[in-house]
């Protein structure tokens, strides 16, 4: 191993990888571009501190290195072993989702965890950070959809986990081991049709919404407040767009394209208005009545996985002084500080007791040099 070599960049251009979609800014001692499993091996064997990154979308400082070597598995996007009739496919960590999905289409299939990061996110962060989405509704989390995942250890060993041991690592955000392959199960490719409906008030898109659910050709439920509405040029409304893999929707085609395309571009017009801090707590639906006072009191933007109660509140740099009460509120209503985006460097503060002891137990086991993805998390 001593004389294996790594592309790496020469030092004034580390910044780009020293930011992630979160904009916290970190440090990299050098960035590693492996390009196969067994330079990911020599990599993780050869370096003491190293931060794990994908398509560097993650919002909550997650790839963000802290005086680490940044491993970019980005040009580790081999799609393989494609078996239509089991519906399975074998890809690398750096497979960005909509290079498959284009991939698939000719065979009629598709990965049915639809993030709305689709067209930048690798399948390697989603299975890091148990990516959700849209269509949670119906396919729920990306850990439904693995058959098996290849990790390499601090030690550079290399090895194959099933579904009992998968938890170890889908969703530990790269703190446990490198994802650098998996196996995905697969779904046949629908014909999807949408509706937007137009909403009185919060009670009302809570009766809708349990209403959808009862639907079972019904995808996706999102939820957008009277404020993104009108961003988007709709009515001064509450709206629910609702996807459906049938011909039940009145939007087809283009119109359910534009649309699609309409609900993806949310947080990134937010962003551009100043609310460049999201959130994804997650709260039972009757739960999610009870907060929404609160954020239209604060006047914080909120879209929403509403059918999974996983919520996007978005925060401008003077209403971060919120969230720590907005955390006790929703930890008092019952509900969970992440629904999908993990904790990264941003909320490891609100991490319960017991639940830090168990994530500090799994990185023991599975990273027993402690090297990968160094403060995060835990």
């Amino acid at each position: 191993m001593k004389n294996i070599k790594h592309k790496s960049i020469s030092k004034p251009v580390f910044s780009p990888y020293e930011i992630d979609a979160s904009q916290l800014k970190g440090k990299a001692t050098n960035v590693i571009f492996p390009k196969t499993i067994s330079d990911v091996k020599a990599a993780a064997a050869l370096n003491s501190r190293i931060t794990i990154r994908g398509g560097g979308t993650g919002l909550v400082g997650g790839a963000v290195p802290q005086n680490d070597v940044v491993l970019d598995l980005s040009k580790m996007d081999k799609i393989t072993n494609l078996d239509i009739e089991r519906r399975a496919v074998d890809v690398e960590a750096g497979v960005v989702l909509d290079e498959l999905q284009a991939y698939l289409m000719p065979y009629g299939l598709e990965f049915p965890v639809n993030p709305s990061s689709h067209s930048v996110c690798t399948i390697g962060g989603m299975i890091a950070t148990n990516a959700v989405g849209s269509r949670a509704i119906k396919y729920g989390d990306t850990s439904r959809w693995i058959n098996w995942i290849e990790v390499v250890d601090s030690y550079g060993a290399l090895s194959k986990k099933g579904a009992t041991e998968i938890s170890d690592y889908v969703g530990m955000e790269g703190t446990s081991g490198v994802i650098v392959r998996a196996s995905l199960k697969l779904v046949h490719r629908k014909e999807r049709t949408a509706r937007l409906i137009p909403c009185d008030s919060i009670e009302q898109v809570a009766e809708f919404t349990r209403e959808l659910k009862r639907e079972k050709e019904v995808s996706m439920i999102e939820f957008l407040d009277k404020q993104i509405s009108s961003w988007l040029d709709l009515d001064n409304q509450y709206h629910l767009i609702v996807e459906f893999e049938s011909e039940d929707g009145d939007l087809k085609d283009v119109e359910y394209e534009e649309l699609m395309d309409k609900r993806d571009k949310v947080y990134p017009i937010l962003a551009q208005k100043g609310y460049v801090r999201i959130e994804d707590p997650q709260m039972m639906l009757d739960r999610f009545e009870r907060m929404m006072p609160w954020f239209e009191h604060n006047q914080i933007p909120v879209f929403a996985h509403v059918s999974v109660g996983i919520l996007h509140p978005c925060f401008s740099k003077e209403q971060e002084k919120l969230i720590p009460e907005m955390m006790k509120i929703v930890k008092k209503l019952g509900g969970k500080i992440s629904g999908e985006h993990g904790i990264g460097l941003l909320k490891k503060d609100f991490i319960e007791p017991n639940d830090r002891k168990i994530l500090i137990n799994i990185k023991k086991r599975c990273d027993t040099q402690n090297k990968f993805n160094m403060g995060k998390v835990v």
